[in-house]
């Protein structure tokens, strides 16, 4: 029965294009050209860097199924990770309890704090490997190094660490995506513009190196921001934001570049109250309501990916690491994952789904009927 269920993990691995490949320096994000400054002043650019030709040896980490495994993830904050979420467990259900018996959860709450004493009491019920959302990358650098050190092999899903002692980390080269958004906007509008940055969470890593990699880009050009404030990944924060920045600068503004698809529709639905025309957006992605009011206003976005479907490629490389199997110590969903790539507003027919809601961010992997039943679907008229 294991033969059968891994041979389905396989075979819906490579449908789904979840091979495992690590990012090349010709990945469609690198559009602009990374300088030495730039990666002498980002640890965390050094860090992708360094492991973009690596493969771990797992090999002391093989074992028999069926497989426990901890999922220290964001937590249900918003419909991104409820969605996450969602994919792990109908991803766990798909394999089967002879491949994975159990998932241990905890949800951190979009915490650091909450996440490091939450990962030791994972850790305290000895799972077999521990897949991590990390909420902070030096706050949970000390717990993933105890894991290590307990034997628990440590797949990274999403964001990274400050410590170079994890199995493998899945994700995308965030300093990228921030660089090549603002890149975009530059290309777009011009050097000369006036431009607002909204980034996320405060000190939640991918926020963090996403923001890293658009200021090294807007520096580099000269460009001074007219204000840059955390929009919580949040749609009611980013309007609250948007109606202040609107207030205060009005038409002068020229572009914005945001850190995700919630905090654009609260800039968008500012613009929609103030009766203007909205400026170019960096940052927009294949989220069900962005799409629908960008392409009923008509305005110009750069949209990336970050689908929360990335946990079943997490899962996949879990159990790879438990067979034994060499794994790449950086692992690329845009490589992976083909439809993941980035897109502009003359694709945005291409990637909006009708019968989503409004806050669903895809790809997604789950059937409709699936969708439905977490009322993710939008009930036919």
């Amino acid at each position: 029965m294991f033969r059968k269920c891994i041979t389905m993990l396989l075979m819906l691995s490579l449908l789904l294009g979840t091979s495992l490949v690590s990012i090349g320096q010709d990945s469609e994000m690198m559009e602009f050209e990374i300088t030495q400054e730039m990666i002498d002043a980002s640890p965390y650019l050094q860090s992708v860097l360094s492991r973009l030709d690596e493969v771990y040896d797992t090999s002391e980490f093989r074992k028999e199924p069926p497989y426990r495994i901890a999922l220290a993830a964001q937590g249900t904050s918003n419909a991104w990770s409820a969605l996450f979420d969602a994919h792990a467990y109908w991803w766990v259900e798909l394999l089967g309890e002879e491949v994975v018996s159990e998932l241990l959860y905890g949800d951190a709450q979009a915490s650091a704090d909450v996440q490091v004493p939450q990962v030791e009491d994972l850790l305290a019920q000895e799972p077999d490997a521990l897949i991590l959302v990390p909420m902070g990358a030096a706050a949970l650098s000390a717990p993933v190094e105890r894991a290590m050190m307990q034997g628990v092999p440590v797949i990274l899903c999403a964001s990274a660490v400050e410590t170079d002692n994890f199995v493998t980390e899945v994700g995308t080269n965030l300093f990228t995506v921030g660089a090549n958004l603002a890149q975009w906007l530059i290309d777009t509008v011009g050097a000369d513009g006036n431009f607002l940055m909204m980034t996320g969470i405060p000190g939640v890593t991918t926020s963090v190196i996403m923001e890293e990699g658009a200021l090294a880009v807007f520096e580099s050009a000269g460009i001074e921001l007219l204000d840059n404030q955390p929009g919580m990944w949040s749609p009611a924060e980013g309007k609250k934001i948007m109606e202040t920045w609107i207030a205060q600068y009005g038409d002068e503004i020229d572009g914005i570049w945001t850190g995700g698809a919630q905090m654009a529709q609260g800039i968008i639905s500012a613009y929609e109250d103030a009766g203007m025309e909205i400026p170019p957006i960096a940052g927009g992605e294949m989220q069900n309501g962005f799409l629908r009011s960008a392409m009923e206003h008509g305005f110009e976005f750069y949209a990336w990916m970050y689908p929360n479907a990335m946990i079943t490629i997490c899962l996949d490389v879990a159990i790879h690491v438990l067979q034994g199997e060499p794994t790449p110590r950086f692992i690329d969903f845009v490589d992976t994952m083909p439809e993941a790539r980035p897109f502009t507003d003359a694709e945005a027919e291409d990637y909006i789904r009708p019968q989503w809601s409004d806050d669903v961010h895809g790809p997604i992997l789950m059937p409709d009927e699936k969708l439905a039943e977490l009322g993710f679907l939008v009930e036919e008229e």
